[in-house]
């Protein structure tokens, strides 16, 4: 498989959108895995905290709704 943008071997996938990326290109970003109410109702998360990430996309901060697929 060969990088997104420069065509140089894929060392990963981004997490978030799945494009392959060299070493070059790959960055790091927190990757929410669960959420959950913890003690007192306080939202807690876990998280992979160096998650490969190509730079490229743009994950959303928040939930978007999606009724077409309902």
């Amino acid at each position: 498989m060969e990088c997104w943008f420069c065509g140089k071997p894929a060392r990963g996938i981004c997490v978030f959108c799945g494009r392959a990326v060299c070493k070059d290109h790959a960055r790091r970003m927190p990757h929410p895995l669960a959420m959950f109410l913890g003690k007192g109702q306080v939202p807690k998360m876990v998280v992979v905290a160096d998650a490969l990430f190509c730079g490229e996309c743009r994950p959303q901060p928040e939930p978007i709704e999606m009724p077409e697929i309902y």
